[in-house]
């Protein structure tokens, strides 16, 4: 994906082309489910990832406002240890073997190893971009991490050695998920993009990609059974669980359709019951990995994110928006299929029709209703639209229906919905073009084509929440690629000249207007970052001042060819939608960066960190700027 957004302006613009344990009840749930009592335990902070050991009843956890990592007893909720790691743990891994606890994110400089027992720093060891995943190797003492922003998978060993040592394994796409599998002694890598063949198999010993499979789109989160030899991979972008038979060359022996856009994946101890969050819509999904089908759907709370099991029926969630840990207790058996057909008593003659009103950016609605039209056996239902975007046409006799739907802001729209005999079908409804039912507030950040401008976004965004906590911040693309309500309207960039030669606005605009009304947004930076690795040639002044004295009729100057002179130049353009018309003049601010190094030419790892750093240090100018003379205040 490429597109313009700014041309050649005189050289200023460039882009030419709390209670411990406490009972509480269950989360309501959209059917009869099989988990039945929760406890909540408090935490200092959110979290996202979490780990558990389940021989000993524990769990790691990674505060992320905090930026901590924390030891927690299961059965008390006692606190065994808590360590401060200065970064967000957006991710936590737990080497029980060896009694090693990893962490890392995102924005973390690296990967840091506590030690289990006692919370003790073991060591640290820096990596050139952000880590969204991470698997250990017990037997020889080895942590595996994705770097999606690198491209690469990086290879920690720690064994018996003072000091780890890593090497980086140069990647096809940017990986996501990742599982090692201690009978072959491979790493299994989801893969970022749209290629069928997500799923990779390593080799880590020496980098070799052995073989490909056919996995799913955009697979984030990845769980082996070892016991039955199978790889269970979550699909968030084709919405759907597979599994793979590792014994017969990744087959794939199952499909399994979710109705919710999954976030992360847990597996029960005997591998039948597979446990998938989906954050976005507040759900707990629960898949029957033995009948290859989806049983049942729990709402939860708040973003529903990490899971972990502990024992045989512990199953603990965290949630995005809760500072706080739940533990479900797993009802495994009959009761789950039970569950299902309970909800569909007939399910040889009736089936029900599940799914969420869209808008055209892919985001829910959050109000309407949908209306069922008359047949000669069925009398006119309305349903409404839950706050979430979802709606269920119950119990319906097998065939296709014609539907209504009416949200505010947008036309009347007609669609029809198929019902299958004994399914819950999901039938998502899109809806036309329409005008929002708000007055847009958020700002979204939109990085073109060239390095590390899309870091240059993501930093921002993190920034421009505490600076505006009042608006809604949404990084359109970012190094994991666009985000899915924009990832819709990627036509609309394709191509965008934002500015003429006056440093103007053009007829291109519109295009982003369209984006700022489908997605609620009121501004919309661009960014760029324009980057240079050159020799300093002015010389040593001493050197050849002494020359010039020396021979004053002849110029002498020694030039410095020492290399890594490295340069960074940030430009982000501020367009208010609501003001802002073609022919208007852009405002833009602008922020540099350099390091002189020096030495030996450094390796590419190297370069691209002293240049994510001064991406970095590009932030706090960027918002002293803003403070000063303030263009969120229309």
């Amino acid at each position: 994906m490429r597109w313009q957004w700014l041309v050649v302006v005189g050289g200023l613009l460039g882009l030419g082309s709390a209670v411990w344990a406490q009972e509480m009840p269950v989360a309501s749930q959209d059917a009869a489910g099989p988990l039945t009592v929760e406890k909540l335990l408090p935490l200092p902070s959110s979290a996202d990832r979490i780990d558990g050991v389940p021989e000993r009843g524990w769990l790691a956890v990674g505060l992320l406002e905090a930026q901590a990592v924390m030891l927690l007893e299961g059965s008390s909720g006692d606190p065994l240890w808590q360590v401060a790691v200065g970064f967000a743990p957006s991710v936590v891994r737990v080497d029980a073997a060896r009694q090693v606890v990893y962490a890392s994110g995102l924005e973390a400089p690296g990967v840091v190893a506590l030690d289990l027992l006692t919370g003790d720093l073991l060591w640290t060891y820096g990596l050139p971009a952000g880590v969204l995943d991470m698997a250990v190797d017990p037997a020889r003492g080895r942590v595996f991490a994705s770097l999606p922003a690198a491209q690469s998978l990086a290879v920690i060993h720690w064994g018996e050695a003072d000091q780890p040592q890593a090497r980086h394994l140069p990647l096809p796409g940017p990986p996501l998920a990742l599982a090692y599998d201690v009978r072959q002694g491979v790493v299994f890598v989801g893969l970022g993009g749209g290629d069928p063949l997500s799923v990779l198999v390593v080799n880590p010993d020496n980098g070799e990609l052995l073989a490909r499979w056919r996995g799913g789109h955009t697979p984030e989160a990845m769980a082996l059974d070892a016991q039955r030899q199978r790889l269970v991979v979550l699909n968030s972008g084709s919405q759907e669980l597979t599994v793979l038979d590792l014994s017969r060359s990744g087959k794939l022996l199952q499909r399994v359709g979710l109705d919710w856009r999954p976030t992360r994946l847990a597996l029960s101890p005997d591998g039948r019951w597979a446990y998938v969050s989906a954050r976005s819509s507040d759900r707990l999904q629960i898949v029957d990995l033995e009948a290859g089908r989806l049983v049942t759907s729990l709402r939860l709370e708040r973003q529903p994110a990490g899971l972990a099991m502990l024992g045989d029926g512990d199953l603990w969630v965290v949630a995005a928006g809760i500072p706080a840990l739940r533990r479900l207790e797993a009802q495994v058996g009959k009761s789950k299929t039970e569950a299902r057909q309970e909800e569909l008593p007939s399910a040889g003659q009736r089936g029900v029709v599940t799914g969420r009103v869209l808008d055209i950016a892919g985001q829910p609605v959050q109000t309407g209703v949908v209306r069922l039209a008359a047949t000669a056996t069925q009398p006119q239902q309305t349903v409404p639209i839950a706050a979430d975007g979802t709606y269920v046409l119950p119990e319906l006799p097998a065939g296709l229906y014609l539907v209504d739907v009416e949200v505010p802001g947008f036309p009347p729209t007609s669609t029809q919905v198929e019902v299958r005999a004994g399914f819950v079908s999901t039938q998502n409804i899109r809806l036309p073009p329409g005008q929002p039912a708000h007055q847009p507030e958020g700002i979204g950040l939109l990085p073109d084509e060239p390095v590390y401008s899309d870091e240059l976004a993501r930093h921002l965004s993190v920034a421009l929440q505490e600076l505006q906590p009042q608006r809604p911040v949404i990084l359109l693309k970012g190094p994991l690629g666009p985000d899915p309500r924009f990832e819709p309207l990627l036509p609309l960039v394709q191509g965008l000249t934002l500015l003429d030669r006056d440093e103007r606005y053009t007829a291109d605009l519109a295009k982003l207007k369209a984006i700022g009304d489908a997605l609620g947004l009121r501004y919309i930076l661009l960014t760029h970052l324009q980057i240079s690795r050159d020799y300093n040639r002015q010389g040593s002044p001493l050197l050849n001042m002494a020359l010039r004295l020396l021979a004053p009729a002849i110029p002498v100057e020694i030039p410095n060819f020492t290399p890594n002179q490295l340069r960074s130049r940030g430009v982000v353009v501020v367009v208010d939608l609501q003001k802002d018309r073609p022919g208007d003049r852009a405002r833009y601010y602008e922020a540099y960066g350099r390091d002189d190094v020096g030495g030996e030419p450094l390796f590419e790892d190297a370069a691209a960190g002293l240049f994510r750093l001064q991406v970095r240090n590009m932030v706090p100018l960027f918002i002293q700027q803003w403070q000063a003379n303030n263009p969120f205040a229309g």
